[in-house]
């Protein structure tokens, strides 16, 4: 079993590490090692993008990617920032293939839903924004599955996020970064040492 320590850690490359049975990712090439995590600490840390919107998109990439690992490890920590289980199981992947047709009929439903139930407890608390979200997971979605996105999705997705094309650089950035991890998760069948998410 994984420590909670491991899994809350900085890089993804310091968890692949420990679960890779001794062998040392990082050690094995420094020169891309040491850059990658400096990469994946601004991607998970640094960005405009609130933890659960992050945690989508790293969500929809483990998926697209069909990494077990990355999926299991991001959907107890999509879960810790507030995203529901229901949503988190919508998401194809296990037994189907990841498309934008497919987290438009799949997701979408459900993150409405949530966001219909979703009531602030204290005065200090925010909701998430629903057009946010869904304009995160859709821009997230349609770049997976076609490797780009169209003129309208990007002007629409901008408009959204405040006209800034810093956000949906974040965005890609972030998708680009956990597609690296999950390719390294899958070529090295690294367990994620989770219960799977059913």
């Amino acid at each position: 079993m994984v420590s909670h320590t491991i899994i809350n850690y900085h890089s993804p490359l310091h968890l692949i590490d420990n679960l890779s049975n001794g062998h040392n990712f990082r050690l094995a090439n420094p020169a891309i090692a040491q850059p990658s995590q400096q990469l994946g600490r601004v991607c998970r840390y640094d960005t405009s993008l609130s933890k659960r919107e992050s945690e989508l998109v790293i969500l929809l990439t483990g998926a697209a990617y069909k990494s077990a690992s990355e999926f299991d490890i991001h959907a107890i920590e999509a879960n810790k920032a507030g995203l529901a289980w229901d949503v988190i199981k919508s998401i194809p992947w296990r037994n189907e293939d990841f498309s934008l047709d497919k987290v438009k009929e799949y997701v979408l439903p459900v993150l409405e839903k949530e966001h219909d139930n979703m009531k602030v407890d204290d005065s200090n608390q925010t909701l998430p924004s629903r057009e946010r979200e869904i304009a995160i997971v859709l821009f997230t979605a349609e770049l997976l599955d076609t490797t780009t996105v169209s003129d309208e999705t990007y002007e629409k997705t901008k408009a959204i996020l405040d006209g800034k094309d810093s956000v949906l650089v974040e965005i890609t950035a972030i998708l680009g970064y956990y597609s690296y991890v999950a390719y390294t998760l899958n070529v090295f069948k690294i367990p994620s040492g989770m219960r799977p998410v059913k």
